[in-house]
């Protein structure tokens, strides 16, 4: 998690990010043992079955109290094991709710469970370690590969520059509109072969995006990678929704793949753009990269299914 506000925080919700803070630090210092540790993952999962990081985000507005009371009712409604399990839910919620409480939330999370770096305390950063192995041991060979390295990217250096080149990628990218736009342009300064290239791209992008980001994901519903605040401990503002594949990719490939057939010669231009949005995606904690590559592989297949048969009537 990183902070999510780069404003200096009122006294109030300094008062609070303390509080959580200090909760999730004491709660991670219990966690002892890895038998200890897949008992309080076991508990996390059950408790985050079935709803996405934005359901219980809106769940957690409608509770009593500000994000610091609920994850402290939390630490005192259940004893042990569980008491860490409903803590870390119930600050995962809180990093998901969408208005200004998940503010103290995610810079605590930030604090206690830094995605790089260690935790406040040796107690707690072993708790960290524990848990995240024991998320790590839950998951198949295939997911526990794509989680790592999913891991080894989000947790790269995050500057402030990076951070704000990545939403903004992430912003003008979504639906593959920018293909669009920039085709639109090219025609009006006379581009050649753009009026064809649009003709082309538009139902082949539309096509791709819409058919991953509605029938595929909600066929797979894949939970994205910050699900729950221990399994990544990512870092940025996540999206709702389900993870598998990423529709940005899909977008961004499948207009490379449509332009590429119109001017071949710029095709690794064309795809190192695209390429460059589906590591964003990753980089700022919105996608495994195996979400990447699907959308990737699905946005160029669909795109060609739909390009082959206009392409005899586009000249």
């Amino acid at each position: 998690m990183a902070k999510e506000s780069v404003q200096e925080p009122t006294g109030q919700e300094a008062r609070e990010e303390q509080r959580v803070e200090r909760i999730l630090t004491e709660e991670l210092a219990t966690v002892e043992t890895p038998e200890a540790a897949d008992r309080i993952v076991g508990r996390i999962e059950r408790m985050a079955s079935g709803a996405t990081a934005g359901e219980r985000g809106e769940r957690a507005v409608q509770g009593p109290g500000g994000a610091a009371d609920q994850v402290e009712h939390a630490s005192q409604t259940t004893p042990g094991p569980g008491s860490t399990a409903k803590v870390l839910t119930a600050a995962a919620a809180q990093v998901a709710a969408p208005n200004e409480q998940c503010i103290p939330a995610a810079q605590a999370a930030g604090a206690a469970l830094p995605p790089s770096g260690t935790a406040p305390t040796p107690d707690a950063e072993r708790g960290r370690r524990l848990l995240r192995d024991a998320m790590l041991r839950r998951m198949g060979p295939f997911q526990r590969l794509d989680a790592r390295l999913f891991l080894a990217v989000n947790t790269l250096p995050h500057p402030v520059w990076a951070n704000v080149l990545a939403d903004g990628i992430t912003l003008i990218t979504t639906g593959g509109w920018i293909w669009l736009i920039a085709l639109a342009i090219g025609r009006i300064v006379g581009i050649t072969d753009s009026r064809r290239a649009f003709r082309l791209a538009a139902p082949s992008v539309i096509g791709a995006t819409s058919a991953v980001e509605w029938p595929i994901k909600a066929l797979f519903r894949r939970k994205r990678p910050f699900i729950d605040i221990v399994r990544a401990l990512v870092i940025g503002r996540r999206p709702d929704g389900w993870s598998f594949p990423s529709g940005h990719t899909a977008a961004a490939f499948s207009g490379a793949w449509v332009l590429s057939t119109v001017w071949p010669r710029k095709a690794p231009i064309f795809f190192a753009l695209a390429s460059t949005v589906g590591l964003s995606r990753i980089y700022v904690g919105a996608h495994y990269p195996g979400d990447v590559f699907s959308g990737a592989t699905l946005g160029m297949l669909i795109a060609e299914a739909i390009r082959r048969p206009i392409s005899r009537f586009v000249r």
